[in-house]
Formats: C-alpha cells, structure tokens, sequence
C-alpha cells in the first residue's frame, strides 16, 4: 500500500471549499407559548377523607390540551360548587381571583360516611364544567351499637349484633378490630353467660348468651383498648318451662287442724313459673304417711305468680313429708319433714283385767286419744285430771286420776272395787284441769261450840309420796273426831301454835323474795319467743316480751357480714328468756341470733337475710317487736 502524503496548504484549500459549498442556517428571538382558553379542572384529592373532619381539595386550570392556565386569576371568572348529600363546601362561589398560579383550594366537611358528587359550575351555566365523586370514609371506633332481642327465655342462648361506630355513629366497616379486646359484661337484676364471644367482620361482631335468672339485663360491650363502650337496651328473662316444685311447710302442727303450705313452680333454674297457671297441669298431694291428706289436688288456677298457698289437713299423728307432683307428669317436689302432733284430747280407752277381788287392789291402764285416735303423748301438759266411772253398784276408789300421772298418753293405776259383780270402767276428763294445792299454802278452819277457830296441825314432810297421804288423811281424820267430841288434846295445841309460828316466818320470806322476784322482773324486759309469719313479698318477724311497766328503747340498722345482709337491733333493757339461735325454713330469713350486748341488759338481734334487695322497719305493737322485711 502506498503513502499518500497531503500538504498543509492543499488541506486549507479542501476546508474553505467545503466552507463555500454548505448553505448558511440563521434564528430569530425566542417566542413565548401561552395556555390556550380555559377547558376545564383538574381535582387533587387527599388520601382519605374522613366523616366529621373538614378535608381541603385543590383545582387547578386547564386548556384543551391540559395546559396550567397561571394567569388564570385575571380571566374574571366565577365559579358555583355544590355537593351531593350531607356534606358541605366551603367556599359555594369560586372567584378567579382566588387562583394562584392556576390552582384554588376548597374544603369539605360531612358528618356522614357516604359517596358525594362534587360539581363545579360557570356562573350563569347550567352544565358543569366539572364533576366528581368523593367517598366519605368513618372516623375512628368511638362507641358499638348493641342490637339484642326484647325477650329471651331462661337458659335457651341468644344472639346480640355489636356495630363499630364513630363519633357521628357511622359504621365502621374496617376489620381491624379484635375479638380478644372486646369485653362483653352484665348489669341490671338478671347476668348471662356468653357463650361464644364477638368475632368481628366489616366492623360487625356477633355474640352468643344465655341468661339463667329472670329479671332485666342489659348487655355492655367495651373495647379494652380504646375504651370505646356500647350498651344494648334492657332485656327481659322470662322463666323456662315446669322442672319442679318447691313446697315450704311448717315444721310442726296438729292432727285435724288445717295448716298453711307454700307450694312454688320452678323452672331448671330455679325461677318461678309465673305464667303456671295459664299452662299447669295442676298438683296431686300425697305424703310420706300413712293417711291421705286434704285436700289432696290443687287445680292451676290457684296459682298467683307461680305460687299457691294452700291450707292442708292430716289426721295422723306422725312425721311426714308433703309432696306435690304435677299432674299426669313427672315434675315433683317435697317439703322437709313436718311433725304432726295429736290434736286436743278427746276420749279414752280403759284396760282392765278379766277378773279381780272385791276389796283388793287391781291394775287398770288408761290410754288417752284425740278425736283421731292418735294417742295424746303430752296428756300430762295439756290434759285435764280424769273421773274414773264404774257401770255396777259399788264404789270404785279412786275416782279421780291426776292428769300428772299419764307418761306417752298412759296411766297406770291401782284401783279398789267393793262389790263381787260384774261391772266395766269407763273414764271422762274433768270440765278443768285441777290445781294442785300444798298443804303449806292451805288453811282450814273448823269451827266448835267453844271456839270459833281451830288452827289445824301442819304435817311434817314425808320420805315418800304415799307415807304423806296416808299422813294428810290421819290429820284430817283425827280433826273430824275432835270436831264431834268438842275437845282439842293439849299437846295438839302446842304443835298447832308452834307450826303457826314457823309457817308465819316461812311466809313473811316467801313474800319478801316474791316482792324482790317482782322488782327484778319490773326491771327488764324479757325475750319470751321468736316467729316469723310470711306472706309473697313480705315476711313479718315477731319478738315476744314480756314487758313491765315502762317503755323499751330499740335501735336498728343494715350491716353486712362475711358477704351476708343481716339487720341489727339494739334492745335495752332486755334479758333474754330464750334460745339463742332460731332457724326458719323461710323465703326471707336464713336464720337470727340473740346475742348479749356489751353493756349490762342490752341484747343484740341479728336477721339474716337471703335476699340482697329487702327494705325492713321496726315497730313495737304492744308486748311485742315487729320486724317487717319487704322484697321489692
């Protein structure tokens, strides 16, 4: 390959004919574009609008070809804005002068989580020249909104909506709520159980309860985070259907006399069955006795409220148990055991043996019954002494029988007859109970032709019951035969004047300790006896006294004690003549203690109550302190 070699002068020549050969380009001055007429707007919007809170959109002008009109402030235009449902725009009319560097801002505020159109019209126009739709987002979770039902039955589970809201109760469909924050709790007379707790979606959480007792409850939902709380509206529990039935009796009562007894119809829960009798089957009575009671079936109809007081009879005298059960089914109840105890004496029945001497003593036994036949036990308390009788020609000693002598309702007896025949005893009681009188408390006077008076000998006691008879009866018979013979023996005189004189002193201090017994029970008042008397919602507690002369100052008050409600009362001057502790198979009372108090003759009366709700008072009515509890 050969060099070629090119000089600097012919490289010079090349360059300045290329020079000469290429046409020369030239420029003006720079032009300035200007945005065209007006278009339309464009919006910028914040991220999220928020209900309640004033959120600023800004507009900026535009050509056709989306030019930033910047001078747009001196085009002279106005501008109406409106907004579509609840909210608001500040400002309604938008002036061209409020453009800067062709852009404005307007603010908007609505209470209310909801889309909105926002429209922007020319002044004088009716089409806008721009529109859009804005969605107003919830606030923040302020408070739930608690749906529940009116009604529920005890122990069947229940639903309740639980709505997230804000501040302006909007929902808040947000799901970022959790179930483990939410506490859901009870107030008013009745609670539940939750069965399944909230769980929330779209800021609605659904809950399963179930309610036990009746009355009125109100479910509260509170948010452990933020505080926020929701309440539902009250909700009544009603009872359940019949499961079973309490019967509230007496502890004791007579044999033949109607006494009062509580039957009650209660649901699994024991909750009354208020509405028993408009569905009950009515109640078959029976007891754990031997006899049938009366009346033994109640119709449903005596039911007030789930409950029927009834007066029941048993003749038998025996523990029993009533028992009721609902007719044709299986639901029962029992009452705890009552005594019934025999009835007034009424008759007797006389044991004698098949044969006996004339003149010579023989046993009889004497059983005594009420008009039931059930034997009187308690004959020596409440019976009168007994006229024995004899159908034959004779005489029959003794003839009367001390009501003293009868043990269990029998009477053993070794009586006399003076006749060989055949004859029957038959025994009546007295029309009274005789008083025993003491020979100590007893004088006799005997009149004679010589004296007006004869002081009788006082017998000195005997080793035994019959060494003093056979005594009494020598007395007696030797005043009769100095009655008829008109002489009264010397030493007689002097044993007559000097028991006198010893019996005078014995009843001068027998006086002076029944006069200081006296005082002493004129000092205070004595507690004698406790009972209560019940009605559906009040129940009366009656303290006897034995009062003197004289007022008792009492005070009373509420106190709890170990989680207990009890009423206190202060009693002075008292003394308790009692028992200390009195249980009552009540529906008010559990039990009430009398207790002394810390100064000398004050006496404490503790009631304890079942019931939380009581409203009490305290009268006095005559020898007597009234406690009346009413469970509103």
């Amino acid at each position: 390959m050969k060099n070629i070699a090119i000089s600097k002068n012919l490289l010079s020549a090349l360059i300045i004919i290329c020079m000469i050969a290429v046409p020369v380009i030239s420029y003006g001055g720079n032009i300035v574009v200007k945005p065209g007429k007006f278009d339309h707007f464009a919006i910028l919007l914040p991220e999220k609008i928020r209900a309640g809170e004033g959120s600023t959109i800004r507009l900026q002008a535009y050509d056709a070809y989306d030019n930033l009109i910047t001078d747009f402030g001196g085009t002279g235009k106005d501008f109406n804005i409106s907004v579509s449902g609840s909210a608001h725009v500040q400002p309604p009319i938008l002036k061209a002068s409020s453009f800067t560097g062709g852009a404005t801002g307007i603010t908007i505020t609505d209470k209310k989580a909801e889309s909105v159109v926002v429209s922007v019209f020319e002044t004088g126009g009716t089409v806008p020249v721009m529109t859009k739709e804005i969605v107003i987002s919830p606030n923040k979770l302020d408070n739930f909104f608690v749906q529940s039902p009116q009604s529920v039955t005890a122990g069947t589970s229940f639903d309740i909506r639980i709505i997230a809201r804000d501040a302006f109760d909007n929902p808040i469909t947000y799901s970022d709520l959790e179930s483990k924050n939410i506490k859901i709790t009870s107030s008013g007379m009745a609670n539940f159980k939750v069965v399944n707790g909230a769980e929330f979606k779209n800021g609605v959480g659904i809950a399963a309860l179930v309610a036990e007792k009746v009355g009125e409850v109100i479910v509260e939902v509170q948010d452990t985070v933020t505080s926020s709380k929701g309440k539902s509206p009250a909700i009544k529990v009603t009872p359940s259907v019949l499961s079973h039935f309490k019967v509230y009796a007496p502890k004791e009562a007579a044999a033949g006399e109607a006494f009062g007894i509580t039957i009650s119809a209660l649901d699994a829960f024991d909750n009354l069955v208020d509405n028993y009798s408009s569905y009950g089957g009515g109640i078959n009575i029976t007891t754990t006795g031997r006899v049938r009671p009366s009346p033994y079936f109640i119709g449903q109809s005596e039911f007030r409220n789930g409950q029927a007081i009834v007066k029941l009879r048993y003749d038998k005298a025996e523990e029993i148990s009533v028992i009721a059960t609902e007719n044709n089914k299986t639901q029962q109840g029992k009452s705890t055991p009552i005594i019934i105890t025999p009835s007034a004496p009424d008759n007797f029945v006389v044991v004698t043996p098949d044969a006996a001497v004339a003149g010579q003593r023989f046993r009889i036994k004497i059983e005594a019954y009420d008009r039931f036949n059930n034997m009187v036990k308690n004959y020596n308390f409440v019976g009168n002494d007994v006229n024995l009788n004899a159908t034959g020609t004779g005489v029959l000693s003794p003839k009367t029988l001390s009501a003293a002598e009868f043990i269990d309702g029998i009477a053993s007896v070794d009586v006399v007859y003076d006749r060989a025949e055949s004859f029957a005893i038959s025994a009546s009681m007295s029309a009274r109970k005789e008083e025993k009188i003491t020979v100590k408390k007893q004088k006799e006077e005997v009149k004679t032709p010589e004296a007006a008076k004869v002081p009788e000998k006082i017998p000195t006691p005997a080793k035994t019951e019959k060494a003093e008879a056979r005594k009494e009866e020598k007395v007696v018979l030797k005043k009769e035969k100095a009655v008829q013979e008109q002489i009264i023996p010397k030493e007689e005189k002097a044993a007559v004047k000097k028991a006198e004189k010893a019996e005078k002193k014995e009843t001068v201090k027998e006086k002076k300790e029944t006069v200081k017994e006296k005082k002493a029970d004129e000092k205070f008042f004595e507690i004698k006896k406790v009972s209560i008397i019940e009605a559906k919602n009040k129940a009366m507690v009656i303290v006897n006294m034995k009062a003197p002369d004289g007022d008792t100052k009492y005070q009373h008050e509420s106190e709890s004690v170990s989680g207990g409600d009890w009423i206190k009362i202060k009693l002075k001057p008292v003394v308790n003549k009692t028992k200390k502790l009195w249980k009552f198979k009540s529906a008010f009372v559990k039990e009430i203690r009398i207790e002394e108090g810390k100064a000398p003759a004050d006496v404490d009366i503790r009631v304890d109550l079942l019931s939380k709700q009581f409203t009490f008072d305290v009268s006095r009515v005559k020898d007597s302190l009234v406690i009346s509890i009413s469970n509103p």
